[in-house]
């Protein structure tokens, strides 16, 4: 299968952090945080209506996480988003949480993309993670 952009993958990535920060930012604390962070982890894995492997900014730019050929399910959402999810984590504790995000969170992210880039089939870590493979839809 075609390797998807990295731009195309970051694009979708960026909607997705778009609805966590939604979420964290209408919904009362500590259930905004922990509804964004439950989103960010698991959004890969919606199964329902129209989604399938797709996170809303995945559906948006027509990708799809893959597993074994089929839509991925979610705990293979829950293990390939795992590297992100526990930089989000941290987010939802103020200040030194978000300190701790920070600093965990951009290494990872340049590793990830990193991968992206070299790996042949632009598996990331957390592809690797879930066995899965982010697709043209």
């Amino acid at each position: 299968m075609k390797k998807v952009s990295v731009s195309q993958r970051f694009v979708a990535k960026l909607i997705d952090l778009l609805v966590v920060f939604g979420l964290a930012g209408i919904l009362p604390y500590p259930l905004g945080p922990v509804a964004g962070f439950l989103y960010s982890i698991a959004a890969d894995g919606m199964n329902f209506g129209p989604f399938h492997g797709q996170s809303l900014g995945k559906k948006a730019l027509r990708l799809k996480v893959l597993r074994e050929s089929q839509p991925a399910t979610l705990q293979a959402s829950v293990l390939r988003n795992a590297p992100v999810g526990v930089a989000t984590f941290f987010a939802i504790i103020p200040v030194w949480g978000w300190l701790i995000a920070g600093l965990l969170g951009l290494p990872l992210m340049i590793m990830e993309v990193y991968l992206m880039i070299r790996v042949e089939n632009g598996a990331r870590l957390g592809d690797v993670m879930g066995d899965t493979l982010v697709v043209k839809a």
